[in-house]
């Protein structure tokens, strides 16, 4: 392994084509488009404790973060052209909030950020990348949202759009029922064809594919070796404990050990492997503990919404919740296969495709939050892999630098999580997703 210095990002831009990631959140888009060839360059992000996370993430790449530098609607194309000295961009990425379009919540059709895929136009038109990618929830295309439609408009005019598609996470490796609408377009000038992925994976669950691929993994596949967080006490007020077993499956050792998807990459960060993050305990009051230990796989507790997940099946949407006004408080994590609790941060990242030496917030509100917006890694990555194709650019296998990365970036948050204790992370009546009829039942559970 080669130790890093400051060239390395500018050997990275100079050597693969790069990729600029707007409405960046954590980085999982920007991660799969990583490990399918891109570099991702510059990622933008309002919010700034995603960016923060995102930025500790990746730390070659260049991070517009929080209110000042992070919206959208300020940066313009000599921002993003400054910030990679001015060479070609590939691809310009980008999934602009969803919460106005999901099926999930309140559907506000005058939801201010609605406009803002307006705004990724705006910046693609500008800065000319070779080819885009949108991503989003399949509700964007609904008959009373206007935005898309109108934006499409915009690119079409310098741009070829394949239709747009709605892929399925588990025919693309992750385990789990997860589907998100991509639209491709590549510049008219370059005389090529965009295309999307076929499927690379089928299950039992998938009676579409229509020949034979390798297995989806299972939920077992893919979190039956992260140590079970009960049996730490100091995951009262910590989110680190040493591995317990080894990897016991492909999934799972894809996961853990670096590998191909560090050499697509072109870099990996500077981890410890035997010590697994983000495992924090949820403290489940003794209802909840007997009313999960009597569900069988795949079903519902009607008060608190949590499904026991099966083994051998695929995992429910990991979803991120949203603040009040937006209609659902922390939404419900899924239960355990095995055991009688919810999923740690960790386990959701794994279902989402994560890597274990990827970094969340330590505390279950924010951490939770970042994994559930994200775009599962492995999905985005056969859509690179595409993207890529179209474009005849082919993707460039080699020895991954090692990079640090900056402990100042998180610190603060570890501190603060580890003085919280129990008690501002009790599992209460209010993770229960979006129906107000589970919240009252489960208030009167609970009493």
């Amino acid at each position: 392994m080669i130790k890093f210095n400051a060239g390395h990002r500018v050997k990275l831009l100079d050597t693969r084509p790069i990729s600029i990631d707007l409405f960046a959140g954590v980085g999982g888009l920007s991660l799969g488009l990583e490990w399918a060839g891109f570099f991702s360059a510059t990622h933008v992000e309002l919010d700034e404790i995603a960016s923060r996370y995102a930025e500790y993430n990746f730390p070659l790449a260049d991070h517009f973060g929080g209110s000042d530098r992070g919206d959208v609607r300020r940066v313009t194309a000599e921002d993003v052209l400054e910030s990679v000295g001015h060479r070609e961009v590939a691809l310009i990425a980008g999934g602009p909030p969803c919460q106005g379009f999901s099926n999930v919540g309140l559907r506000r059709v005058e939801d201010p950020l609605n406009d803002l895929v307006l705004e990724m136009a705006r910046l693609i038109l500008t800065v000319r990348p070779r080819a885009f990618l949108i991503e989003n929830v399949p509700g964007i295309q609904g008959k009373d949202y206007w935005q898309l439609e109108k934006a499409l408009e915009m690119l079409a005019a310098e741009y070829r759009i394949a239709p747009s598609t709605v892929l399925f996470a588990p025919e693309f490796g992750v385990p789990q029922i997860r589907k998100r609408l991509f639209i491709v377009g590549v510049r008219a000038d370059l005389g090529l064809t965009p295309e999307l992925p076929p499927p690379t994976h089928g299950s039992a669950e998938n009676e579409r594919t229509p020949f034979p691929l390798p297995c989806t993994p299972t939920v077992g596949d893919a979190i039956l070796d992260v140590p079970d967080c009960d049996q730490y006490p100091h995951l009262v007020d910590d989110d680190e404990v040493q591995y317990e077993v080894p990897p016991h499956s492909s999934f799972a050792r894809m996961m853990r050990v670096s590998g191909e998807l560090d050499e697509r990459r072109g870099y990996t960060v500077d981890w410890n492997s035997q010590i697994c993050t983000n495992v924090r305990r949820t403290q489940h009051g003794p209802d909840l503990v007997g009313r999960l230990s009597g569900l069988g796989p795949g079903v519902t507790d009607p008060a608190s919404r949590i499904k026991r997940l099966a083994a051998d099946g695929l995992c429910t949407t990991i979803r991120a919740g949203t603040t009040a006004e937006r209609g659902a408080w922390s939404a419900p994590r899924p239960c355990h296969p095995t055991l009688s609790r919810v999923l740690t941060t960790r386990e959701c990242a794994r279902i989402q495709s994560f890597p274990d030496w990827f970094r969340f917030h330590p505390s279950k509100w924010h951490g939770n939050r970042q994994v559930g917006n994200a775009v599962p890694p492995l999905l985005a990555k056969a859509v690179g892999e595409a993207i890529l194709r179209a474009l005849k650019i082919p993707s460039l296998l080699s020895e991954p630098l090692v990079v640090p990365r900056d402990p100042g970036l998180i610190e603060a948050d570890l501190a603060s999580a580890k003085s919280a204790g129990f008690g501002r992370r009790r599992m209460s009546h209010q993770v229960v997703g979006t129906d107000r009829r589970a919240r009252r039942a489960s208030r009167t559970a609970e009493r």
